[in-house]
């Protein structure tokens, strides 16, 4: 199916792997249409319960191929924004927030640039012992992009990054782990069997209708200023939940003693939820 990705779906887990090694998974434009393409598939394929993000070789990846040309634009005016087009990176980022699956970064390498920026979107991210990340914007002259400005201070907080962004150095795991950019740290020889772990107690254990609801709830509740309305729409997600068959599967399961038998498919019992964000929560 891609020329820049190898991708697969096997026992519930969705692997996309950056299949560039030559130049350290570096991005074209080619590679980020396939990332487009690739998370649209995940998400559309109701036996892929789990998406693991990753890179081949020793490295995640390395952020815009540079010999394709430059950073930057030129056209349009930057004061009004009338005729700027709209970072390609940002489009990834955005369609990993639209997701109903729930997304593991496996974190083999160094992840650079566009590399480091599209780890924020994941749910979890796990790093090897050789994982290196910078958000390096700044050494090479343009500002922060693919919507790491709205990641980023959300999960470490603006401090530390404003000093990761006005630095611009090369972090590595210890430092992930201490900032909770990363959930764990692995020898670099276990680290996709620890994410396969994780992956597998996602796909075995939960329902995946649930949990796209309660990962859409966490997502569009950042940029909620009161608790109300996480009252609102979850009230609204128990009971469009509640009238689906998982629900019942749960509780059975449960007085049962056994693992739930969850048949809820997110292409078919979602409908509900998309008419909770209006035109600003998970627009294109």
């Amino acid at each position: 199916m891609f020329k820049d990705l190898s991708y697969a779906v096997s026992d519930g887990i969705a692997t996309i792997a950056i299949n560039r090694p030559q130049v350290l998974n570096a991005t074209t434009y080619d590679t980020l249409r396939e990332l487009r393409d690739a998370f649209e598939a995940a998400d559309g394929d109701d036996s892929a319960r789990v998406v693991v993000l990753t890179g081949t070789g020793r490295a995640f990846c390395a952020g815009t191929d540079l010999s394709t040309g430059k950073f930057g634009r030129r056209a349009g005016d930057p004061s009004t924004g009338e005729g700027v087009p709209l970072d390609e990176g940002g489009d990834i980022a955005l369609r990993i927030f639209r997701m109903n699956k729930p997304v593991i970064a496996a974190i083999n390498g160094p992840a650079v640039g566009f590399g480091a920026s599209i780890l924020l979107p994941a749910d979890i991210r796990i790093a090897s012992e050789t994982a290196r990340v910078g958000f390096l914007y700044a050494r090479r002259g343009i500002c922060t992009e693919s919507c790491a400005s709205w990641f980023l201070p959300r999960i470490v907080g603006i401090a530390r990054a404003m000093d990761w962004v006005a630095t611009g150095r090369m972090l590595g795991a210890a430092e992930l782990l201490a900032a909770g950019l990363v959930r764990e740290v692995t020898p670099a020889e276990q680290l996709m069997s620890v994410v396969r772990l994780l992956a597998r107690e996602i796909a075995d254990n939960v329902s995946p209708v649930a949990v796209a609801v309660s990962r859409r709830l966490m997502w569009r509740m950042l940029g909620s200023d009161h608790p109300a309305e996480a009252q609102r729409l979850e009230s609204r997600g128990l009971t469009g939940l509640g009238q689906l068959s998982d629900a019942a599967e749960g509780a059975a399961a449960f007085r049962e003693k056994r693992l739930p038998r969850f048949t809820g498919k997110p292409s078919r019992d979602l409908a509900f939820l998309e008419t909770w964000w209006g035109d600003c929560g998970d627009r294109e």
